[in-house]
C-alpha cells in the first residue's frame, strides 16, 4: 500500500536525509529500476512534500552561486515549476498510461535533483542533459508506457523549450 511514506522509490518523509541520498542513488546508479518500481498511483503527497524539501538544498546552491533572489526563488519555486514542466511533458505523452499526477510524480525526482545543479554554471547543462532529457525520456517510456523515441523526442523538446527560454533571458 502507497503511504505518505512513498513507495519502494518514492521519498520517505519518516526519514528525509537518508531517504533523499537513497533515491539519488537509485536515480544516478539504477534510472530503470527506480521508474519500473515508481508507484502509479494520483498521491501527490510523497513527491510534493519531496520538491519541498529540495527547496533547501537548492536555495543554499543558488545562495552561493547567484545571491539572495535566485536562493529565494530556489526554495518555493519547485512545485510549481515542476507542476508546470509536468503539463508539458504529459501534453507530449498523450495516450500513455496514466493521468497528470502520475506524470507529474515522474517529473518530481529528476527535478528535484536538478534544480540546485542549475545553479552552477557549467553543471547546469549537464544536469539539463541527464535530469531533464535521459531520466525524463526514461521516466516517460518506463511510467507512462509510451515508447522510448517518443519519450527521448518529447523529453528532447522539452529541454530545447527550457534552454531557449533560458537564453531569452538573457542567460
Amino acid at each position: 500500500m502507497d503511504t505518505i511514506r512513498g513507495g519502494a522509490s518514492d521519498w520517505d518523509v519518516s526519514r528525509p536525509f537518508s531517504s533523499y541520498l537513497r533515491t539519488l542513488a537509485t536515480l544516478i546508479v539504477h534510472p530503470a529500476r527506480f521508474f519500473e518500481v515508481l508507484p502509479r498511483v494520483p498521491d501527490p503527497r510523497a513527491p510534493g512534500l519531496f520538491l519541498v524539501f529540495c527547496g533547501l538544498p537548492s536555495a543554499v546552491v543558488w545562495f552561493l552561486f547567484g545571491g539572495f533572489v535566485p536562493a529565494l526563488v530556489a526554495l518555493v519555486a519547485p512545485v510549481p515549476i515542476s507542476l508546470a514542466l509536468a503539463i508539458l511533458y504529459h501534453l507530449g505523452s498523450i495516450g500513455g498510461r496514466y493521468g497528470y499526477v502520475v506524470t507529474w510524480r515522474v517529473v518530481s525526482y529528476p527535478l528535484g535533483y536538478g534544480l540546485p545543479l542549475a545553479a552552477v554554471p557549467v553543471a547546469r547543462w549537464v544536469a539539463l542533459v541527464y535530469f531533464g532529457v535521459l531520466l525524463m525520456s526514461l521516466g516517460l517510456s518506463k511510467v507512462r508506457e509510451i515508447p522510448a523515441w517518443r519519450g527521448v523526442l518529447v523529453s528532447f523538446l522539452v529541454a530545447a523549450l527550457i534552454f531557449g527560454a533560458y537564453r531569452g533571458l538573457g542567460g
